[in-house]
């Protein structure tokens, strides 16, 4: 059963469902059929199965041994 998102022309509710191919889905709010499908973002794989946070650049504090610096910080290339 495909998620689909949608916005109800009636009361302008939107909402998330899950749809069979047999049914029509309805407005939770107000009851309403008169729905228009909304486009549904997917997130995107991270390559090769690592997780998206390990894409991240280092934190400050993990380049300075954890504790965190002000001026002068490596991870933003100007250290002293």
């Amino acid at each position: 059963m495909p998620l689909y998102a949608y916005a109800c022309a009636d009361c302008s509710h939107q909402f998330e469902t899950l749809v069979r191919s047999d049914e029509a889905p309805v407005c939770p709010a107000c009851g309403g059929q008169k729905l228009d499908r909304q486009l549904s973002l997917i997130a995107k794989p991270a390559p090769g199965g690592a997780s998206a946070a390990s894409d991240a650049p280092p934190s400050c504090a993990a380049m300075n041994g954890g504790s965190p610096c002000g001026a002068g910080c490596p991870a933003f290339g100007d250290a002293t």
